[in-house]
Formats: C-alpha cells, sequence, structure tokens
C-alpha cells in the first residue's frame, strides 16, 4: 500500500500544478500517511480507518463526511468496493477512474488501461497519469512521487548510524531482504548469496529493512551470510517507525532486494535500485524508471522463458513459492556486479529527472502526417502539439494568428508552420491536405485530444490499413470538462484519419466540411474527445462564425429567410436535441446546450438576412 499510496501521490502533485488554488485532498489509509508528511500539494488527509470495514453506521457516517465537502471532480485510482461507494455518495460532477466491466455508470470518464507501456516511467506510473488525461491540464506532467525529509529527521539518522558505529568513510547498502508477503520474497538463503557476493566485490556497509515482526526472517537471512559478510551488516540499526525509516534510507547511498513500499520510496531520495521482483508479479508495472544503470531489476521470466508459457497470473500468484525456487541468484549475478559499479563510483550521480526517456515507436508500415488548422489558438496549441507527439510529422496551417499562435509554434522545432488566409473550412483543409508529407494523414482541430487508447488503435491501423481508404471516430463532447451523454452528441462522428489519394473536401460545403471518399470506410472504437464548449461567449463566438459561413453557403443556393427559418427551424432544432436526442437527461447542461444549437440555427438566417441587404 505505501508504494501504492507514493506512486499515485503524483495526481495530486500535478493538480496542484495546474490548479494551484484548488484544494486537493487524498484519501489513504491511516498506516500510509508518512510517506506524505510535507507534501504542500494536498490540502487535506481523508483517512479510510479499518473501523469503517467493521462497522456500517461509521463507514456511513464517514461516507456523508465526503458528501459534505461538494467536490468537483473525484479521482478514484484504487477502484474496488470501498472507493465505488465513496464516488457514489461524493456528488461530484466529475468522476474519473479505470474503465473496469459492471461499473463505468459511476463514472464521467472510464479510462481503458493502457497495456503496453511509451516510456521508461513503468505501467504503475503511466497508468496513474493516464487518469488526468480527462482534465486535460495545461501543464508540464511531473511523474516522479516527492518525499520530503526535514532537517530534524536527517539529523537523528546520522546520530543513529553514529551510535552503532557505521562508518561515513564507506558507502551504506540498504536491502530489502523482506517482502509484503511470502509470494513477495525471495528464498532467505538467496538472500544471503546476494548479500554474500556483494560484500566479496565491494566494500560497503549493509542495513537490513525488516519491522519487528520479521525479526526472524531477518536473523535467518543474517545466519546464512559469511562471517566475512557478517562484519560488515549493521543488523540493528532500525528506524522506530516508517519516518526514522524514511531519513535511514536518506543516509544509505544503493538499495536492493525485494519489491515493495522501501524501494519505491528509496527511488523517490533519488536512490539506485537494483529490484529482485517476485515471479507473479509483472515486471514491466513496478520498474519504473529503469534504464539499466541506475535502477536495475530482474525477473525469473528473463531467465526462464518458458517456466510462464500460457500460464495465467493466478496460476503464477499460486505457485510462485515453487517459482522461486529456480531462481538462482547467479543468474544476475553479472548485472549485480555491473550494477554495483556503476553507482559506487562517484563519477556516476544521476536523478530521476534525468532517466525518463521515451520508448521508440515502432516501426510503422505507414508514416503519419497530423494536420492542424489554426487561428488564435494560443490556449490550446501547447498541448495539442504534445498530444499529437505520436505522429511521424506535424504540420499546423495557420490563418495568420494574432495572439501568440504563431510564436508558440516556432518554439517546436518538429513542427512545421505554413500560414494561409481563411477562406472557408474545406478550402483551409484541402489546402493542408497539399502540405502534407505522407500519405496517410490525421486532422485534429485546436479543442480536440486523442486519448491514449486511440492513439494505439491509430498505430495499430496504420501497421494494417487493410484495403480502407478513411477511418472515422465517434466524439466524446465534453461541455465545461463534463461529458454530454445525450443531447444528440451520443452518434457524434467525424472522419478524419484517412489516404489522401482518395480523399478531398467538398468545396461546396463552406462549414462543416464533408469528404469526397474515393473507397471504403470503417469506424475506430475509441473516441475522439471534443472539448468544444468552455464558456458562453466563446462558445457563441464560435457559433456565429459558423452561421456567416452556413449563411454563405443558403445565399449562394438562393435560399431566402423567412418566418420559418427565424421561428419553426429553431424551435425545431431545441426540441430535437432536448426532447428527441434526449438532452434532458444531461441536465442543465443538456438544456443550455440545446438552447445553444438552437440559436446558432436562427442566427444563421440572421447572418443570411445581412447578406441580402448588403448584396441584394
Amino acid at each position: 500500500m505505501i508504494g501504492d499510496v507514493l506512486v499515485s501521490s503524483i495526481l495530486c502533485n500535478n493538480l496542484k500544478k495546474a490548479y494551484p488554488n484548488t484544494q486537493i485532498d487524498y484519501m489513504v489509509y491511516a498506516s500510509t500517511t508518512p510517506v506524505l508528511e510535507g507534501n504542500d500539494a494536498i490540502d487535506n488527509l481523508v483517512l479510510f480507518k479499518e473501523e469503517y470495514r467493521k462497522n456500517k453506521w461509521l463507514f456511513f457516517k464517514f461516507m456523508m463526511s465526503v458528501r459534505k465537502e461538494n467536490y468537483d471532480i473525484i479521482i478514484d485510482a484504487y477502484s474496488k468496493l470501498e472507493s465505488w461507494v465513496t464516488v457514489w455518495f461524493s456528488g461530484a460532477k466529475q468522476k474519473i477512474s479505470y474503465q473496469k466491466k459492471g461499473r463505468s455508470f459511476l463514472y464521467t470518464d472510464n479510462i481503458k488501461f493502457i497495456n503496453k507501456p511509451k516510456t521508461n516511467l513503468g505501467l504503475t506510473i503511466e497508468r496513474r497519469l493516464s487518469l488526468l488525461n480527462p482534465l486535460n491540464l495545461e501543464i508540464e506532467i511531473d511523474p516522479i512521487p516527492k518525499l520530503y525529509v526535514t532537517t530534524k529527521e536527517n539529523a537523528f539518522a546520522k546520530q543513529l548510524l553514529k551510535k552503532h558505529g557505521v562508518a561515513n568513510d564507506k558507502k551504506i547498502i540498504m536491502v530489502s531482504i523482506i517482502g509484503s508477503s511470502k509470494n513477495k520474497t525471495y528464498p532467505l538463503v538467496y538472500m544471503a548469496k546476494v548479500v554474500d557476493f556483494i560484500a566479496d566485490n565491494s566494500d560497503v556497509n549493509f542495513l537490513f529493512n525488516y519491522i519487528p515482526n520479521q525479526i526472524n526472517d531477518a536473523k535467518e537471512v543474517y545466519d546464512y551470510c559469511k562471517p566475512s559478510t557478517k562484519n560488515q551488516i549493521f543488523f540493528d540499526v532500525l528506524g522506530e517507525n516508517l519516518r526514522s525509516y524514511i531519513a535511514l534510507m536518506n543516509q544509505c547511498d544503493i538499495i536492493i532486494g525485494n519489491d515493495g513500499g522501501a524501494i519505491n520510496i528509496a527511488k523517490s531520495l533519488n536512490k539506485p535500485s537494483f529490484i529482485i521482483f517476485s515471479p507473479w508479479i509483472e515486471k514491466k508495472m513496478w520498474a519504473t524508471f529503469e534504464e539499466g544503470s541506475f535502477h536495475k531489476s530482474v525477473h525469473l521470466k528473463d531467465y526462464k522463458q518458458e517456466l510462464f508459457d500460457n500460464k495465467p497470473e493466478k496460476e503464477l500468484k499460486k505457485s510462485s513459492l515453487q517459482l522461486y525456487e529456480y531462481f538462482k541468484p547467479n543468474y544476475f549475478f553479472e548485472e549485480l556486479k555491473s550494477f554495483l559499479n556503476y553507482n559506487l563510483s562517484e563519477a556516476n550521480k544521476l536523478s530521476l529527472k534525468n532517466l525518463i526517456s521515451e520508448v521508440l515507436p515502432e516501426e510503422r508500415t505507414h508514416k503519419l502526417s497530423v494536420l492542424i488548422i489554426t487561428l488564435n489558438e494560443i490556449d490550446n496549441i501547447e498541448s495539442l502539439i504534445k498530444n499529437v507527439s505520436f505522429a511521424d510529422e506535424i504540420v499546423i496551417v495557420d490563418s495568420f494568428s494574432t495572439d501568440g499562435t504563431i510564436e508558440a509554434v516556432h518554439k517546436h522545432t518538429k513542427v512545421r508552420l505554413v500560414k494561409h488566409k481563411f477562406v472557408n473550412f474545406s478550402n483551409q483543409r484541402n489546402f493542408a491536405l497539399q502540405q502534407a508529407t505522407h500519405d496517410w494523414v490525421l486532422f485534429v482541430d485546436g479543442d480536440e485530444r486523442i486519448s491514449t487508447e486511440l492513439q494505439d488503435e491509430i498505430i495499430g491501423t496504420l501497421n494494417n490499413p487493410k484495403d480502407i481508404a478513411a477511418y472515422g471516430f465517434y466524439r466524446n463532447f465534453y461541455f465545461k470538462n463534463a461529458l454530454l451523454k445525450f443531447s444528440g452528441y451520443q452518434t457524434d462522428k467525424v472522419f478524419r484519419l484517412f489516404n489522401k489519394k482518395y480523399v478531398t473536401y467538398n468545396e461546396g460545403k463552406l462549414v462543416h466540411e464533408t469528404l469526397s471518399i474515393d473507397g471504403a470506410t470503417k469506424m475506430l472504437s475509441n473516441k475522439l474527445d471534443h472539448y468544444s464548449y468552455i464558456n458562453d461567449k466563446t462558445y457563441k463566438e464560435k457559433l456565429v462564425k459558423y452561421a456567416k459561413l452556413r449563411a454563405e453557403e443558403l445565399y449562394l443556393k438562393k435560399v431566402k429567410p423567412n418566418f420559418y427559418h427565424f421561428y419553426i427551424k429553431p424551435t425545431y432544432r431545441f426540441l430535437y436535441h432536448f426532447v428527441i436526442r434526449r438532452g434532458f437527461l444531461d441536465g442543465a447542461n443538456g438544456y443550455k446546450i440545446s438552447k445553444l444549437n438552437a440559436f446558432e440555427v436562427q442566427q444563421r438566417y440572421v447572418e443570411l438576412r445581412k447578406l441580402y441587404t448588403s448584396k441584394g
């Protein structure tokens, strides 16, 4: 739990960075709070106590105390029964969690699990950060958990080491000798051989990480060690509690041993780690920030793949103790030696932020050009460029922005900017198509974002496009960051991914442009996120712009505005969205968006009348 709580705290850190004046509360078990001390990104710790599980009345009172806070957003990174009930009681406007069968109705945003890491952050951190995607934070995300040690705590740890005669002229290695359970604990006799190997190859001091009720196991490891190794082990140097352990770890130079909370604490303190994973734990989940030198991990699967073929997690967990027997220490001694040589050298000083690296994208069968048309998109452009950075090429066609958009784009050397006067949307998109280097193109608007799941699906599709000329997306429409589930947007779809050889935009449509597609089409399964509505003013400005372009289309068709256009059509549009397409189920947001859609219809005929007045 300590590792989970520490890793999940990155959500609080980034939320506070994005919303510095917002109250950020973190609900955790009381036993885990020491790893959060000193973290000023967290305003309040909401403690879930063991007694709430045993007493329904106390649990209900706790739920009501959560309800009273009137939270705007709840992020459920736990996604178990206790958190489901908390979410249900909370009354929060936006509720975010992972997509799991049978509980998606509890949340406004259900995020699919990332199954393959894109960086060396590790799946655990990447999955946590994916919970921030619906919020579209306009910040550079910081994925590193934070731990804070006070001057007093550091002084206590130094004094404790001095008291036990731990020389300060040698490096100190903390050994995580015991895991959180037996099936996460490397066999004790094997662990002793690991300690012996380190002692034989390095002149260091050892501290053992264990808690009082694990002392018999700890003594067993100690007794298995060679006499010469025992001289280097300071067995009784223990902290009084978790905070004093953190301070002790801060005085150590390296941690080696079983995966768990101790390892996550050490990493947050910027200490090198060598992890021995349990056979049933997925290495890709918790091998965070691993780059092979500063952080390194080993797994039985690395050496005995055949033991894992066609075996599900449940079976591996059940047989983990037997599998551990196969995991001989000598399998990884050379890797351990290389790790020690690197991290015991004074020349190699690294920090977590310098270890974060993107995994190189897989070779694609077809390259992708992302095309973006812009006009005064300063509020969106930075996050949009980051969002589509998976593309092989990004081309922005700007119609002479004056708000700083152009200057912001120039900061990105991998983005190509082309200026072109805006005539209408179809014309601008066709011009953008001509700028693309690659045949396969993806159009993304300033107020749209591509989820990780959709990104993966796009990349997979490009590797095997079959005989499809164009792919479409359904869209999630967000109203002030709240997803509209009805109001006519439940079937909103656009075709944005296509082979430009077979597609052009219909020049007769000046707005809500349509494609002429010479070939087969197909819909992708993941949705495109559309954040069109931020506030009344900007949305109305957008609707007026669309209305003017639609009015020009109608003028060319010689449509004359009349009573029907001014009154009947807007009324029908409102009823269509609010009643027929069940906008009433979206509540006040459904009513407002239905009114705005009616406004756009009426406005296009107001603009059409102006055209007849000015042009005749």
